[in-house]
C-alpha cells in the first residue's frame, strides 16, 4: 500500500494545494516605460499652446484675423446694389461694381469689434453724431470701431460702438425717416471676395494679390462669412441679392 502511494504522489494525483505559478518581475520593463513616459511628455511640451482670442474671426470661425473683402449690399428687393467706397478725399460712397477703391481691410480690433480700412485709400471708416460716414487716415477707437453682427439672412450689420448708429449707404433723407428704427436701407452688408485683378502697386504693403484674386481662383477654403461660400455668386453679373425682409 506505501508502494501505491508513494507511486500515486509521483504521478501528480490527489487534491493537494496548488502551487501558484511564479510571477514575473517587472524590473526589467521599468526602464523602457519610463522612456516611453519621458518621450510623451516631451512631445506634449512641444505642442504650441491655443492662441487668445484676438476676436469676432475666432467666435465666428473666421481663419483671418485680417480680411480683405468688398461689402455688398443692396436694397430691399434688390433693385439696387453697391458695394461700399472709401475714396482718398475721405468720401464715403457707393460703387455700383467692383473696384480698387471699394477693397476693404476688416481688421478685428476687439472681441466682436472691427475696424474697416480702405485698401488704396489708406483710410478708415469713421461715423459722426448724425450717422454720416467718412474716412480719416488717423484711427480713432471711438468714432472707427464697429460692432460686428452677423443676420439670420447671412448679411452682416456693422454698428458704431459709440454713436449705436449702423453703416449704411443710405441718404441722409432715408436716414433721418427711419431714425430710431433698427433697420436702415442699405446696412446689410455681404463680404465678398475680391475679383478685380490689380497690380501690386494699388495694395501697397499687401503686395501682389493681383493672382490670388483671379476670378477663377476659388479653390481656396470656404469664405464662412459669406453666403456664398464657394464663390459662385460673385462669378455672376448682376449679383442678385436675397431679400432683407418678407
Amino acid at each position: 500500500m506505501e508502494l501505491i502511494r508513494a507511486s500515486y504522489k509521483r504521478l501528480g494525483g490527489g487534491c493537494g494545494r496548488a502551487t501558484a505559478p511564479r510571477r514575473r518581475s517587472g524590473m526589467g520593463l521599468r526602464p523602457a516605460a519610463l522612456a516611453l513616459l519621458a518621450l510623451a511628455a516631451a512631445a506634449a511640451s512641444a505642442l504650441p499652446l491655443p492662441l487668445p482670442d484676438a476676436g469676432p474671426h475666432l467666435n465666428y470661425g473666421w481663419g483671418e484675423p485680417i480680411r480683405l473683402r468688398h461689402l455688398y449690399t443692396a436694397s430691399k428687393h434688390g433693385l439696387f446694389s453697391c458695394f461700399l467706397r472709401i475714396g482718398a478725399d475721405g468720401r464715403v460712397d457707393a460703387a455700383g461694381s467692383q473696384s480698387p477703391q471699394s477693397l476693404l481691410e476688416i481688421r478685428a480690433v476687439a472681441v466682436r469689434t472691427v475696424a474697416i480700412k480702405g485698401v488704396q485709400s489708406s483710410r478708415y471708416l469713421c461715423m459722426d453724431e448724425a450717422g454720416r460716414l467718412h474716412g480719416q487716415l488717423r484711427y480713432s477707437t471711438e468714432d472707427c470701431s464697429f460692432e460686428e453682427e452677423i443676420r439670420p439672412d447671412g448679411y452682416n450689420v456693422y454698428r458704431s460702438k459709440k454713436h449705436g448708429i449702423s453703416v449704411s449707404l443710405s441718404s441722409a433723407k432715408q436716414r433721418q425717416q427711419f431714425k430710431g428704427k433698427d433697420f436702415l436701407p442699405l446696412s446689410h452688408f455681404l463680404p465678398m471676395i475680391n475679383t478685380v485683378p490689380m497690380e501690386s502697386a494699388d495694395f501697397g504693403e499687401y503686395g501682389d494679390y493681383s493672382q490670388a484674386f483671379e476670378p477663377e481662383a476659388f479653390s481656396s477654403p470656404l469664405e464662412t462669412d459669406s453666403m456664398d461660400p464657394f464663390g459662385i455668386a460673385s462669378k455672376l453679373s448682376p449679383v442678385k441679392s436675397p431679400s432683407f425682409q418678407n
